[in-house]
């Protein structure tokens, strides 16, 4: 992992690459640095939901409902990684941490680590982290689905207004960790359901704020 993580050309793929690390190794909150907090993280779940049962807590960052959406994103339904809230060693974070780590050494190997801007989002960025959301999701080991019939895919989260779980990851909606974008059913920063905003300012590559549970707590 450390030989993966120095390769990476470009700070920004080492800021994605070091969220998923120190989640695993830490757990905790992380969250870019130019996110504001609306409202504490201990009101993002429902009195409903059960701590001991939620090991990891995602937002969408885009649920594009046209049929140009392939020309805007690079999913259906995009979970977003600037924003996450997990327990130490979850297995959603392993998964993309050996992802990134083979694909990183591979192409290194092979002399070919030249990755442009316009491929983060795939390599290191949310397209992966979704992808490998949406495995962990459909793994008869960590989510039986023996009852449903049918896999865990975009139509299970679009338009969704309140949190779903499905197993130990909690999905929030899209107003949760994207309000005032104006677009996608996202509601405005005063939502009840806004909890985190993110200015999008960009070019703060490596530049994060991590926050660890028991200073949460």
């Amino acid at each position: 992992m450390l030989e993966a993580y120095q390769a990476l050309p470009l700070n920004i793929l080492k800021a994605d690459f070091f969220r998923y690390l120190v989640l695993l190794a830490r757990g905790g909150i992380y969250s870019d640095i130019d996110t504001s907090a609306l409202k504490s993280a201990t009101e993002w779940l429902p009195h409903t939901f059960k701590p001991n049962q939620v090991g990891l807590v995602i937002g969408i960052e885009a649920d594009p409902d046209r049929p140009d959406w392939k020309d805007w994103y690079s999913r259906r339904i995009q979970f977003c990684q600037w924003t996450i809230q997990s327990k130490p060693g979850h297995p959603v974070l392993r998964e993309i941490i050996a992802n990134i780590t083979e694909s990183t050494l591979k192409l290194k190997r092979a002399g070919k680590l030249h990755i442009k801007h316009n491929d983060v989002v795939e390599f290191t960025g949310p397209a992966v982290w979704t992808d490998i959301i949406f495995d962990f999701f459909n793994n008869p080991k960590y989510y039986d689905r023996s009852g449903e019939g049918h896999g865990i895919d975009w139509t299970v989260f679009t338009g969704m207004k309140r949190p779903k779980q499905v197993g130990d990851v909690v999905v929030l909606p899209i107003t949760s960790f994207s309000p005032g974008v104006g677009s996608m059913g996202a509601g405005e920063v005063d939502d009840p359901q806004a909890f985190v905003f993110h200015n999008f300012e960009g070019g703060l590559d490596g530049i994060l704020t991590y926050i660890e549970e028991d200073e949460v707590d």
